[in-house]
Formats: C-alpha cells, structure tokens, sequence
C-alpha cells in the first residue's frame, strides 16, 4: 500500500514524533538522552568545522524523550523538516547501533509528522507534550523529569535548545512560559490563545492519523483511552468526538477525567 503523502503546514511548524522499532527503546540510559539532547543542541546553534557558528537548521520549542519514543514541536529554518529529520536520523541511529553493537535500523518506519497552524493548537501541543511523562506514569508532576524542555520554560534562566523566536508573533516567551507552567487540567477553551474549533472533516482526519486508520470504538479499552485523551488534548470537542466516532459522551468524559493506567 503507497504511503500517503506528508501534510505541508503553512507555517512551517510541526508535531513530530519517532518511534522504536517493534515498540522497543531507543533510550536506555543517561548517555543515550543526553546524545540526543546534544543532536537537537546541535541543529539549533550549529558551526561550522572551523567553529564559527551557523545559521540554525531549525527551531526546537518542544521535546520529550520517552523510553520508546521521541516528541518534538519543530518550526523549519534553514532546512526543511524532511532534512532536519534525516539529520536527527542519521546522526542518532549511527551513535546508538555503533554503542550498542546493533545493526539495522532503530525507529518504526519514517517519522509521523502534523502540522501546526495557529497559536491555540501550539500551546496545547506543549502541554501534551510536556505531560506525556505525567499520562505514562513514570513522575507525578513535569517538574520531576529531566529528559523533556519542561525545564525550560520552568526555568528564569534563558533557553538552550528552545528557541524564544515563537512562529506566532502575538505570543511572546514569557507569555509561554506562563501557559506552559499552568496546570493541565486547564480545559483548552480557557487558554487566552484560543484555537480555532476543528471542522467535521478536520476532526476525522485527525481521528484517522491517530487511530492509523483503525474504528476507535473497536479498540481494546486500554488503547482507546489514551487515544481518546491524545484526540481531546489535540482539540477536538468531547460532544464532536463522540458524534464522529459513535462513543458515547459520558464515556468520553469518563475517559478524560481518569489517568490511564
């Protein structure tokens, strides 16, 4: 089956996420995270064999480095997301066969990617992605894991690897960073950035992309919780959710209003 074609964003700014091979880690240890952490450090301050430095491939406003997989909200610079994917790609994978003494490739398949084009969507795609520790369990607060930006923009200090130059000029950095630190629990129509409601058509793509084309309802009770928490968080309506995909509302509310286990 042909694959389907990338959706180009207009803004050039991006949900991507990389996944392990056969859902297998592609972290396990400090020095993993930290190469990784240096890759991204590398594309948005990069030099030249001399030292002199370079324009930036790309703006990073957004990572989180899970055992098995990887977020990252990415705007394009010098390269397109395509380049800045290979290069993240190539230099990782390299590293971690070579340390590892592993051949064969390390991500499932090509990179998903999803564009993002207004500023409400951009918010709440840092709050997802800086939560995503938080919904797996493994820390009660972002506060308490090292390997996402969480840090900072929790921090007075200026950013390393996220870049203050937002893709959204009405929103400046402390203004992010504001948003950023308030509690998830915070329903999206209440950011001040309010994101436009996704149409019928939007919302069943977005139901299609995330549920890779599988009936959600038909999904085993585990799996669809979280995918009905991943589909909430990125902006479609409870009441539209459950008209497109059948599920009733009070399930949906039951859904989202519990962490999954």
């Amino acid at each position: 089956m042909p694959r389907k074609n990338r959706k180009i964003s207009a803004t050039g700014v991006y949900h991507v996420m990389l996944r392990g091979i056969n859902k297998g880690a592609i972290f396990t240890d400090e020095t993993d995270c930290n190469k990784f952490v240096k890759i991204l450090q590398g594309l948005v301050a990069p030099v030249d064999r001399h030292g002199i430095p370079l324009p930036p491939y790309c703006h990073i406003h957004a990572y989180c480095l899970m055992n098995n997989h990887v977020h990252l909200l990415i705007s394009e610079a010098e390269s397109s997301i395509a380049s800045v994917m290979k290069r993240i790609g190539v230099a990782y994978v390299s590293y971690f066969n070579k340390r590892h003494e592993r051949l064969g490739p390390l991500f499932h398949d090509r990179y998903r990617s999803e564009p993002v084009e207004d500023a409400g969507y951009f918010i709440t795609l840092l709050r997802y992605i800086h939560q995503n520790p938080v919904k797996a369990n493994l820390v009660s607060s972002p506060n308490d894991f090292r390997w996402s930006s969480w840090h900072e923009y929790n921090s007075t200090n200026p950013p390393v690897i996220c870049s203050d130059t937002l893709p959204f000029a009405q929103t400046t950095w402390n203004e992010v960073c504001e948003l950023v630190k308030k509690s998830n629990q915070i329903e999206t129509e209440q950011v001040n950035l309010a994101r436009r409601r996704l149409s019928d058509i939007e919302a069943q793509k977005l139901i299609a992309q995330v549920c890779r084309d599988r009936v959600l309802a038909e999904l085993p009770n585990k799996e669809k919780k979280q995918l009905i928490l991943q589909l909430v968080e990125q902006g479609i309506a409870k009441t539209q959710l459950s008209r497109l995909t059948g599920i009733s509302y009070g399930s949906i509310t039951h859904h989202t209003t519990q962490k999954t286990r």
